[in-house]
């Protein structure tokens, strides 16, 4: 009797241990939801909601902070975040939303804003003084239609990521700051329709149209009509330099033909020729501030995705040193880097080869235009000399083959549970890339090398050389000056399914792709796979029917005759009715929550 009251006050400390276990469990995934999100960013976009006025309700309908949830703020109206289910806010365009008040300043807590967009509103008053430090890694402004007035602030010119500058309908005044001529990688900027005065910028990477300046009647200078000082003293200045640069030159030229005849003369202009600055990289010289290729292909590009500078890249890398590199491919190096923003990127550095050209022109066009969950982020390119750089976001768990075959204990974190995770995640991006809105792409080479996990296991897409793009009606018009498109058959969309396939199978089965095909698995008889064939870390953990159902499904995608094989559709209903169903028998604190 003493030993079964022993047992039973044995099995109730248990219970009570385990009843407190699964309440901090649950406190922790509570707290954790809330320290997840980035707060800089919410607190950004509540100080932006109180700043401003908002007479016709557009924000209060969905900006609401009561539900904290992890990508809440993402689906506020006029917000686009870096990843749906992350608060990092890429993008606010609060364009024609009748909003009253000032410049918010609150929006500096944004600290990943690339682009912004309050043009056709009602603020007013001057811009900060200090704006690249509220907006400082900006690549589109828009602040048109406004009524801002004061002058342009000369710190403005610190935002050197700056492509697009609109300050044109405003109320503005004074000179423009010659300091933004300095913005080399500015592709538009308007300041029509203010009151500004003085001489216009000299941009050091071309001109604009006179139409930017328009109904300003105080601006001046090239390709405006000249300012009065250039007219009064234009001719004069002209007649001095010319005559002292005749003058020196015919003197020196005099003596060196005196002294040393025509092989001196060769020599001194080569000595008074302009040295360019330079720093070493790779060893080798680089010109700083060099002209960079800005051809019809590239600037085409850069309407895709945001152009870099080679010098900064190779700043970010601390001149490509191999302590920041992490992988190593047939198309080049990649490595790690910090960017000044302070994300983490990963950049592929291309072997130098004319043969590559194509390739990384498909990868900006086709995966620099799209935008999913499980397909990895294209931040930007270089294209310098012989150079060409992709840069990404940076995936923090590297790539499925790594953990599928590079040592036993990866392989053991990566359960029926996650490996599931990432079995929807790929079927839902190859999906929607097949039947997507604007473009249809076939990735063509899909393997476990090109399968990138985030931190949290979440599949992204990636290494689209090879993809293949169709046409859609509603194509994007920067798209469509692109010669990338082709007809796409019925097959070319199933090399894609028979791919995913042997993806799946090496899931299942942990074997490299090599040693996998169907009839070495005998997966099209009816018994599929023996229990020797799927990995033994799998079974016996209460999913050997779903196992065997996806083996049931690698089997059909990778079919001999294409016409006998699903289609992607197909495949991503089939594996989320598996997810489901794990869902509801696996354990709760692994739940894969689709949508």
């Amino acid at each position: 009797m003493v030993s079964k009251t022993k047992n039973f006050t044995s099995k109730m400390s248990n219970c009570n241990i385990l009843y407190l276990e699964l309440q901090f469990f649950v406190l922790l995934c509570s707290f954790s939801l809330r320290c997840n999100a980035v707060q800089s960013d919410i607190d950004c976009l509540m100080s932006i909601k109180e700043w401003l006025e908002d007479p016709l309700k557009m924000l209060n309908s969905t900006w609401k902070f009561d539900n904290q949830t992890e990508g809440f703020v993402c689906r506020f109206t006029g917000i686009q975040c870096w990843h749906p289910e992350e608060d990092k806010v890429l993008s606010i365009s609060l364009s024609d939303m009748g909003l009253k008040g000032k410049f918010p300043r609150g929006i500096k807590n944004c600290t990943s804003l690339t682009n912004l967009d309050l043009s056709r509103n009602e603020l007013y008053g001057t811009l900060p003084s200090d704006i690249s430090k509220l907006i400082g890694f900006t690549v589109m402004v828009d602040l048109s239609s406004n009524q801002f007035s004061g002058v342009i602030p000369s710190n403005i010119a610190n935002c050197t990521f700056l492509n697009s500058l609109k300050l044109d309908h405003n109320k503005l005044e004074g000179p423009i700051p010659p300091e933004i001529g300095s913005l080399g990688r500015l592709k538009t900027f308007n300041v029509a329709n203010n009151m500004l005065t003085g001489p216009v910028p000299r941009f050091i990477n071309g001109t604009f149209p006179t139409e930017i300046y328009a109904n300003n009647t105080g601006l001046c200078g090239p390709p405006l009509k000249l300012c009065v000082v250039e007219r009064v003293v234009n001719h004069h200045v002209q007649f001095v330099c010319g005559f002292v640069t005749g003058w020196s030159l015919f003197t020196l030229l005099g003596i060196y033909l005196f002294f040393f005849g025509l092989p001196g003369v060769k020599k001194m202009l080569l000595l008074i020729k302009k040295r360019t600055k330079v720093m070493m990289i790779d060893g080798n010289e680089w010109p700083q501030g060099e002209e960079v290729n800005n051809g019809p292909k590239i600037l085409k590009l850069e309407k895709i995705v945001t152009r870099m500078s080679f010098m900064e890249l190779s700043k970010a890398t601390s001149n490509f040193s191999q302590d920041n590199e992490i992988g190593n491919g047939m198309m080049g190096k990649v490595y790690k880097a910090l960017v000044p923003n302070g994300f983490t990127v990963a950049i592929k550095r291309l072997h130098v080869s004319e043969d590559l050209e194509e390739e990384f022109v498909s990868e900006i066009t086709t995966l620099g235009s799209l935008r999913h969950p499980n397909l990895v982020s294209l931040i930007g390119f270089c294209s310098e000399r012989d150079e060409r750089l992709l840069v990404y976001k940076y995936m923090p768990n590297g790539n499925l083959h790594e953990w599928l075959h590079s040592t036993d204990d990866k392989a053991r974190l990566l359960d029926f549970t996650l490996r599931l995770k990432i079995i929807v995640g790929v079927a839902k991006a190859l999906d929607w890339l097949h039947d997507g809105p604007i473009i249809h792409v076939v990735h063509s080479n899909i393997s476990t090398q090109c399968i990138l996990l985030d931190e949290n296991f979440d599949p992204k897409l990636s290494n689209f050389w090879e993809a293949t793009l169709a046409k859609t009606n509603d194509i994007d018009s920067n798209l469509s000056l692109l010669p990338i498109f082709e007809s796409l058959d019925f097959t070319t969309y199933k090399k894609d399914v028979y791919r995913f396939g042997v993806v799946l199978l090496e899931l299942l089965t942990g074997k490299e792709s090599y040693e996998l095909s169907c009839s070495s698995l005998n997966l099209s008889s009816s018994s599929f796979a023996s229990p020797l064939d799927v990995d033994k870390l799998l079974l016996g953990q209460g999913y050997d029917n779903m196992v065997m159902q996806l083996l049931e499904l690698a089997s059909n995608c990778m079919k001999f005759i294409p016409d006998q094989r699903p289609t992607m559709q197909q495949v991503y209903q089939t594996v989320t009715a598996i997810a489901r169903v794990h869902d509801q028998t696996g354990d709760p604190e692994k739940q894969l929550h689709l949508i």
